[in-house]
């Protein structure tokens, strides 16, 4: 077959630097030409890919992937040789079918929106007449889930994600006195952050799995309309609820968004740096959940920076902390009592070299206890 050369020049660079986005592909292993015997390629949200071939004229080869919560996907083939790829539901419905991206470039691509379930694709060569030595089948995902309506009870919520971890909605209160309730997994003692982007009122809960409300919010910050909570959380189900504060106008659109961070829980004794709990390491984000019960307490913990990097550690909290950080040698690199005046957590930003370090956190002046805090460390 004669290719349009320049046309396949452009699409590989493309294609390629999507690809490089996706690090070490997985190798298809045959035999793989049926749904049963499909090999893994993603779970998703996220992104995967593998690297397979059509070894003999008829071949076909089946992957399979996982959605935990409704997405734009996209699925794709890199190569110079001539593709056909087919989107099948778990009943094996088809779905989708591509053969060429463009006219005279012969990678096949595959763009859906898809509601939570496993999905199959299947890849051949066109025609079922020649071999393809080698290609590349990437599937990811982008942007947010899409709220699906009826969603006002816990059980018709739209399931939103798996936690730790971060996913996001798009939705609409378009009638007045509607509820979008949405449902999440937490599989590990995690810190959530749910927040709502929008110009217009909202009012946000996170209820448990008995539908008990353990937290509101309706206006985060007093003449914005955008909601806001973080709470810590054992591993179960849980629910938030969306709606227009005083359930009497419409809200044309908003965009929710759920943080789940894995924390440690604080392990007295830990007063001293020889004690302190470990938090992991940076670059990326860390915390632990604990607390000054006792007038005078020390809690120390350690972290590892794996790579120089811009490092932020802050308490939340509504007592009064101050904190410190210190080196493995044990020398004072910064120190801090609050954020700012009205706000009694504590905040440090600092560069910081590979290495061993300890924060110390403790009450203000060492003459009162601090009810629960939540200490953060990130790295950039």
């Amino acid at each position: 077959m004669k290719r349009n050369q320049v046309a396949w020049l452009v699409l590989i660079l493309v294609l390629a630097l999507g690809v490089l986005g996706f690090g070490q592909c997985n190798t298809e292993v045959e035999d793989n030409n049926s749904g049963p015997v499909a090999d893994w390629v993603a779970d998703l949200p996220g992104s995967g890919c593998i690297e397979g071939s059509i070894g003999i004229v008829g071949d076909l080869d089946f992957y399979y992937f996982d959605l935990s919560s409704s997405r734009w996907v996209t699925i794709e083939t890199l190569t110079h040789e001539d593709t056909e790829i087919t989107l099948l539901n778990s009943n094996g419905d088809v779905i989708a079918q591509n053969d060429d991206v463009a006219l005279n470039v012969y990678s096949s691509s595959i763009q859906e929106y898809l509601y939570a379930g496993r999905y199959f694709v299947m890849v051949w060569e066109h025609g079922d007449d020649n071999v393809i030595y080698n290609y590349t089948l990437s599937v990811y995902t982008e942007g947010c889930a899409t709220e699906v309506e009826d969603n006002g009870s816990l059980a018709l919520a739209d399931y939103i994600g798996q936690f730790p971890g971060d996913a996001c909605a798009v939705g609409t209160i378009g009638v007045v006195g509607d509820l979008d309730v949405y449902s999440l997994a937490v599989t590990d003692w995690t810190v959530l952050t749910i927040s709502t982007i929008t110009n217009e009122d909202t009012e946000i809960s996170l209820l448990s799995d008995t539908g008990t409300v353990l937290a509101s919010n309706d206006d985060y910050v007093i003449g914005e309309y955008w909601s806001w909570i973080e709470r810590e959380v054992e591993p179960g189900t849980y629910y938030v609820v969306v709606r227009e504060h005083g359930d009497d106008n419409v809200i044309y659109d908003y965009t929710l968004s759920v943080s789940g961070l894995s924390y440690i829980s604080e392990v007295e004794p830990n007063d001293d740096y020889t004690l302190a709990d470990s938090l992991g390491s940076v670059p990326g984000k860390v915390s632990a959940a604990g607390a000054i019960s006792v007038i005078g307490d020390l809690d120390y913990y350690t972290f590892d920076v794996t790579t120089a990097t811009s490092v932020v550690i802050w308490t939340v909290t509504t007592g009064d902390t101050e904190i410190g950080l210190f080196d493995a040698l044990g020398n004072t690199l910064a120190e801090n009592d609050d954020v700012s005046a009205g706000d009694p957590s504590s905040r440090i930003s600092i560069n910081l070299k590979a290495g061993t370090y300890y924060v110390a956190v403790r009450e203000f002046t060492d003459t009162d206890w601090v009810v629960p805090y939540t200490l953060y460390v990130t790295g950039d």
